[in-house]
């Protein structure tokens, strides 16, 4: 066996360590935040109970508009199913990026924060790990901005506004024309870019990077 294979065996080993240790993490925060919901419905059932007592004597109005009922913790559950399985899917395809070193192999996607999984017919996800080399600034912004690692510009956060008030229907922060986006570009230094350009790369769980800020 090479050195470098060893070397990316121990690497791939390394990860896949961190990514148990990581769902652990997560299942744990799940767990806490599950029970700590159940103290709350199981408080909210004993001052229910007291507060029954004094409305039988007619001593006081029974609100139950605040407790949490079976159907709350099961929508909770499920929620919380959901992100764990988006996590560990995207913890899986950044270890399965983490192993490609040859040009022409082709990069797994990952979901982001609303599970949303990026195509190649998206016309700014990479397919292969050259493509995502040679990526032009565009779709560079395109995929920063699709995994939320920009911060929005004003003329979004004004669009989300209109949104919540229900002045548009949908709203979507992948939406900017590419002349728009070529006029935020202007913004930033090639520097800004270069950290954007390796903060993706994280991201992605692609080895890459440029510039000097190497880890």
């Amino acid at each position: 066996m090479s050195d470098e294979l060893k070397k990316l065996k121990s690497q791939v080993e390394d990860l896949q360590e961190l990514v148990k240790k990581q769902n652990l993490l997560i299942s744990k925060t799940g767990q806490s935040v599950l029970e700590l919901q159940v103290a709350k419905q199981r408080a909210d059932v004993e001052d229910l109970d007291s507060k029954f007592v004094a409305a039988k004597s007619g001593k006081s109005h029974i609100d139950t508009t605040d407790l949490a009922t079976n159907d709350d913790l099961v929508q909770l559950v499920g929620e919380l199913q959901g992100q764990l399985d988006s996590i560990e899917e995207r913890s899986i395809r950044r270890l399965v990026n983490s192993t490609k070193t040859e040009k022409k192999e082709y990069l797994a996607p990952l979901p982001n924060a609303d599970g949303e999984i990026p195509t190649v017919s998206d016309g700014f996800f990479p397919r292969s790990l050259e493509d995502f080399e040679t990526l032009s600034n565009v779709n560079l912004f395109k995929l920063a901005k699709f995994y939320e690692l920009l911060p929005p510009s004003l003329k979004e956060q004004e669009k989300f506004e209109d949104f919540l008030e229900g002045k548009v229907e949908n709203f979507h922060i992948n939406d900017a024309t590419d002349e728009e986006i070529e006029a935020e570009l202007k913004n930033y230094s090639e520097d800004q870019l270069t950290d954007i350009f390796n903060d993706v790369a994280r991201y992605l769980g692609v080895r890459t990077r440029k510039g000097t800020d190497i880890w």
